[in-house]
């Protein structure tokens, strides 16, 4: 009879059926249901790993150089402090993703892709073309004056100190509030909410600057969540360090402005401030004006609803392997080296908004830009 007889058994559903036994709970204590290291744990031993290579490098150098940390901020002895920090950060995050995380070191942000160079070059001019428009703004209304400096000779041969001052300060902090960090918080949480976690302490490591002012607090906040975004929407660090580094060596010396309340000498332009602190940003600088929170907060809207950057395709590819966010699944299953406790789960629906590309090889990483 048919009742009787043995059903039809499909191996393949059979082999691809998933576990019984969920994970153990000491298993589900240091790895997500990817199969990756829990964000709580890995940034751990990126920090531990910062602060033992920070040692090793500047064992030697105190040996040479043991009043560096204490010397003047705006002196090349100082800038050793910069050149330590920044090796450290960047060999803690390549050393974690190769070793720890067994992922590609380009997905620190600094790989050198196609598109690199362009991103480099676009933060640049940015922060070149945002400063001088609202310098312009200053002096057309009258609240400010410029005037060539009296020796350009000077100011000119300062030039390439504030350079590399200002790159080495601009890449520390954006391999701390933009780099490993944020990738793991937002691998962990969401993109708003990592952004919001490293934007706080950013602000609060500004806070104490001289001549600090609330406006200036809001809108170093806001200049930081303008610099999320440049990451989000391109997956790399290039376009927020330069566009970092761009803005704070404009408005000093190429403007005259004091730079979050630091103010530098031999400058291209001497400024006189004219009108309220309110506009001018007084002696905390541009990022003291409310010129700069309108410009910011236009800025975060606008990147919100009509995102106009994204990453290249090979970022795009490079990315799609991993979760884009709490509760998101890859875009595609690992490659085989990369453990995973659920792979069977790892296709993503055909809507998936996660860092994958579609059928063009297009990322589709701003349809996710408007959460940050």
């Amino acid at each position: 009879m048919d009742s009787d007889q043995n059903p039809e058994i499909d191996v393949d559903a059979t082999e691809s059926a998933p576990p019984t036994r969920p994970p153990s709970l000491i298993k589900r204590t240091f790895r997500n249901r990817f199969g990756h290291w829990r964000a709580g744990w890995r940034l751990l031993v990126y920090f531990i790993a910062i602060y033992v290579i920070a040692k090793a490098i500047s064992a030697p150098i105190k040996f040479f150089v043991p009043d560096a940390p204490d010397a003047d901020f705006l002196s090349w002895t100082h800038t050793l402090v910069w050149v330590v920090g920044n090796l450290a950060l960047l060999l803690g995050g390549l050393v974690i993703l190769r070793i720890f995380d067994r992922r590609p070191p380009a997905l620190l942000g600094v790989g050198f892709s196609r598109g690199w160079m362009r991103e480099l070059a676009i933060g640049l001019a940015a922060g070149v073309l945002v400063t001088g428009t609202l310098v312009l703004i200053l002096v057309l209304t009258g609240s400010v004056s410029l005037a060539l400096s009296p020796d350009l000779g000077a100011s000119f041969g300062a030039l390439p100190f504030f350079l590399v001052l200002f790159t080495l300060a601009a890449a520390a902090e954006e391999f701390v509030f933009r780099g490993y960090p944020l990738q793991v918080l937002a691998e962990g949480s969401r993109r708003w909410i990592a952004g919001i976690l490293l934007c706080l302490p950013f602000t609060l490591g500004h806070a104490n600057n001289p001549d600090v002012t609330m406006i200036g607090v809001a809108n170093i906040f806001l200049a930081s969540v303008v610099l999320v975004i440049l990451y989000f929407q391109t997956r790399r660090l290039w376009l927020p360090i330069s566009f970092h580094l761009s803005w704070n060596l404009a408005q000093s010396w190429l403007w005259g402005f004091d730079v979050s309340g630091i103010k530098i000498e031999d400058q291209f332009f001497v400024v006189t401030l004219h009108g309220s602190d309110l506009v001018t940003g007084g002696e905390f600088g541009l990022e003291g004006s409310i010129l700069s929170t309108v410009l910011f907060v236009a800025v975060v809207v606008w990147f919100l609803l009509k995102p106009i950057l994204r990453p290249t395709a090979e970022v795009a590819d490079l990315w799609a392997r991993y979760p884009a966010g709490f509760g998101l699944e890859p875009a595609r299953p690992p490659d085989a080296g990369y453990s995973m406790l659920d792979a069977r789960s790892a296709h993503p629906p055909a809507d998936d908004d996660g860092f994958g590309s579609g059928n063009n090889g297009e990322s589709r990483i701003e349809n996710r830009g408007s959460s940050i």
